[in-house]
């Protein structure tokens, strides 16, 4: 089963134009990832302010879910529930929500502005494919990969804001993207799309590199010379790959499995 993914490396508080939309539903992407926050412009000074525009923010969403066609993990948005602040991404198709995930591991620039951590793992299965919803930093714990192999994930979302690192040499990026995404790729037994926003959040600028990582490699990824630039990184995934790999991780992990 090949599936069409799309990393749609948008600025930040911008919705898509006519233009890009159409450049999306031309290759009929089965999956659509937004960056974290993605919504959020130089408007709003602040997570209290982007909360008290979370229920427009869910339609416009829903909106463009319904317009592409496709199944939309539509980055994130700022949303209260009693006193607390979460930062949560919805999972939406042709308009209707699918469900919803909230970041676990907040950093602390998150934490210090009122952002609380979230309770549990979000997975499920759309049109055969099983998918799981991680935000940002929640990559950086290894913990939560290795609990998603047991849940048999194909593709693991993650809707990422990374700060401007002007200073760092290209080996460092792709090292890093190697240590973290193939690493966990190959951790979880699944493909990983990570979904950068370019432009600023809260005033300060942002760097974009959207990847696709899977378990032996990275297939897609934004070049370092176009990481402030939009971008919409697009790659077809072999699921049954995914699968035969994860099935052979099982086995080697369990060899008394292969006894008749």
């Amino acid at each position: 089963m090949l599936i069409r993914v799309m990393a749609i490396q948008s600025v930040m508080g911008r919705e898509l134009t006519l233009e890009e939309k159409l450049h999306i539903i031309k290759r009929r992407p089965d999956f659509v990832c937004l960056p974290e926050y993605c919504l959020i412009d130089k408007r709003s000074p602040d997570f209290i302010r982007a909360a008290l525009e979370v229920k427009e923010n869910i339609r416009t969403l829903q909106q463009l879910s319904l317009e592409l066609a496709t199944c939309l993990i539509a980055g994130s948005v700022v949303e209260a529930d009693g006193e607390s602040l979460y930062n949560s991404s919805y999972l939406m198709k042709n308009g209707e929500i699918l469900g919803r995930y909230r970041k676990l591991n907040p950093v602390s620039g998150e934490t210090a502005k009122g952002i609380m951590p979230g309770d549990m793992v979000f997975t499920t299965t759309v049109d055969d494919v099983k998918i799981a919803i991680l935000i940002c930093a929640d990559a950086l714990n290894i913990g939560l990969f290795e609990a998603l192999v047991k849940e048999e994930i194909d593709i693991v979302f993650i809707p990422t804001t990374s700060p401007l690192r002007p200073a760092e040499f290209k080996t460092e990026k792709h090292r890093r993207d190697n240590e973290i995404y193939v690493r966990s790729a190959r951790t979880a037994g699944a493909y990983i799309v990570k979904t950068c926003g370019v432009g600023t959040l809260f005033g300060k600028p942002l760097q974009g590199r959207s990847l696709i990582a899977s378990p032996w490699g990275i297939p897609a990824r934004v070049q370092t010379y176009a990481e402030s630039e939009r971008n919409m990184l697009t790659t077809v995934l072999d699921i049954d790959e995914i699968r035969e790999f994860r099935r052979k991780i099982n086995l080697h992990s369990h060899p008394a499995a292969t006894s008749i």
